[in-house]
């Protein structure tokens, strides 16, 4: 409820929402629940949400030596080694306060939840010493810095672009508003997630999105272990086999009238995020597949489902649905608009109940 809140909070007025930033600063805070629990300090959260944004930013401009490794000296002299590693001595210095934390809670024998998050978990195995490699507080820092980096930076952008699209087609928003609304009607907030089930278009609408803007255009590269042929093409074994996902799911060979915005094509269920269909893989594929995919979801369509039942949306400055822009940037871990996405938000009566 705090995206709810926050929302409401900031289109006093009748202001412009500025929707990428409270999405991603809401996908923050369900992850950090999710890695560290419920009993992470608000303090601690207050210094790790900034510097895990700061991180993501740094890592995601450009770097000379990664395209040519005899001129990293430039590196040095453009100023991105000391802004990597002044990002790096940020998030160690937050994390190592944050495992203290939970080591003196379990030192204290503080541990009537089971400590069931993975942060308690990573670090019960540590103590174990069970594996045959070495696993340390820099294993635990890395993991955790997958888990907001893959999980933040996708869920925030596939919940902008579901709202992106519905606002530049008013009738799939106004029947997944209608959807949502009737869900969630006489439902305790506290159970809404209990009722997404019951939003079948509007989860059409969300794997519709994926379809023409998948979080990663490009999938994990493969290796090809044995020579074969694709199509006229001949690989060889120990080719590095990049798959663009993004591609296929606009190929007319496969959608009909593929660029258009049709969650209808998903009516019948067959499609899902496991890559059960090769022609629709925002999640890729196999054992390489996205194993958050079905958290990630999970927060997409809880996210989408509030946004859309407390709130009627319209577009700033009489701007129409036609005009909205739908550029997309590849920068950093997902594929976001280039534009941040701007709406007027006007509470709906269901707002006044929390």
């Amino acid at each position: 409820m705090a995206l709810v809140r926050e929302v409401s909070s900031s289109s006093s007025g009748g202001a412009p929402v500025n929707l990428r930033d409270l999405l991603v600063s809401c996908a923050s805070s369900i992850t950090a629940m999710a890695a560290f629990g419920d009993r992470c300090s608000g303090e601690l959260m207050e210094q790790f949400l900034p510097a895990v944004s700061f991180v993501i930013s740094s890592i995601s401009g450009f770097c000379f030596s990664d395209l040519f490794p005899s001129l990293r000296f430039m590196d040095v002299v453009t100023g991105t080694k000391r802004r990597l590693w002044r990002a790096r001595r940020q998030l160690n210095g937050v994390l190592d306060k944050i495992i203290a934390e939970n080591e003196a809670r379990r030192k204290a024998k503080d541990d009537s939840d089971g400590n069931g998050d993975p942060l308690s978990a990573m670090l019960r195995i540590r103590d174990e010493g069970q594996f045959e490699f070495p696993f340390d507080a820099t294993n635990i820092k890395a993991i955790i810095l997958d888990l907001f980096t893959g999980g933040t930076e996708t869920v925030s952008s596939i919940t902008e672009w579901v709202m992106a699209e519905l606002m530049k087609n008013p009738d799939a928003m106004a029947k997944a508003q209608a959807e949502v609304r009737q869900a969630f009607s006489n439902v305790d907030p506290r159970d809404h997630e209990s009722h997404t089930e019951e939003l079948r278009y509007t989860r059409m609408v969300i794997k519709e999105t994926l379809r023409l803007h998948p979080p990663l255009p490009l999938l994990l590269p493969r290796l090809c272990r044995e020579t074969c042929t694709v199509g006229a093409f001949e690989v060889d074994k120990g080719t590095r086999v990049i798959i663009n996902s993004w591609a296929i799911a606009r190929s007319a060979e496969h959608w009909s009238d593929a660029d258009e915005f049709r969650p209808e094509r998903f009516a019948d269920g067959a499609a899902d995020y496991k890559g059960t269909r090769f022609e629709f893989l925002p999640f890729g594929h196999g054992r390489r597949v996205c194993p958050g995919s079905g958290f990630a979801m999970a927060s997409v369509e809880l996210m989408v489902a509030r946004l859309l039942y407390y709130f009627d949306w319209s577009l700033p400055n009489g701007m129409r649905p036609e005009e909205l822009d739908m550029d997309t940037t590849v920068v950093g871990p997902a594929a976001r608009r280039t534009n941040q996405l701007l709406l007027v938000a006007s509470p709906y009566e269901a707002l006044m109940e929390i």
